[in-house]
């Protein structure tokens, strides 16, 4: 039996110089994220218009969190039901891939509801829902998206144009 050995020196590799980027990332100005989002509907008569400004945060590569307001216009088909709601949101973000991504949110509205007596008039009223979503961006970038979601609470599904399902164009700046 015999065994090669070689007269060259052996290399060494330094792997302290590797560093690899930790799965959360602290908040900063290169993970923050400033953006809106709005939706409009009109059908029989009825307008409704809303727009949601937010700031968050890439936490990690698939996870974006944030928070915003919202305000939404609405006007009724000449039986004198407009008026304003508005509120704020919070939200989570899961990216599945380079353009599709989870969407889970907690919004309130104060908005005038409908009394629920006989006799009783409308009165203005805080509503939340949660609403999860899913949505398609435009790019891997996330710049623009659309996003599709349902709102089990009936009260908030009371105070957008189709009932439960939301849904909302969004873009970044």
């Amino acid at each position: 039996m015999a065994q090669y050995e070689d007269d060259a020196p052996r290399q060494s590799f330094d792997t302290s110089a590797v560093k690899k980027q930790p799965f959360f990332k602290k908040p900063d100005n290169e993970n923050f994220i400033k953006g809106t989002e709005f939706m409009f509907s009109l059908s029989n008569g009825f307008v409704f218009g809303e727009i949601s400004p937010f700031a968050g945060f890439k936490v990690a590569k698939p996870l974006m969190m944030g928070v915003g307001i919202n305000g939404a216009f609405y006007a009724g088909n000449g039986q004198g039901n407009s008026g304003f709601t508005y509120g704020g949101h919070g939200f989570l973000r899961l990216n599945l891939g380079q353009v599709a991504f989870l969407h889970a949110e907690m919004r309130s509205v104060n908005a005038l509801l409908p009394g629920t007596g006989p006799l009783s008039s409308s009165e203005r009223k805080w509503v939340s829902s949660p609403i999860l979503g899913l949505g398609i961006a435009q790019s891997t970038g996330m710049n623009s998206w659309f996003l599709i979601g349902y709102a089990p609470n009936t009260e908030y599904a009371s105070t957008q144009p189709l009932g439960s399902i939301v849904y909302r164009i969004g873009l970044t700046f």
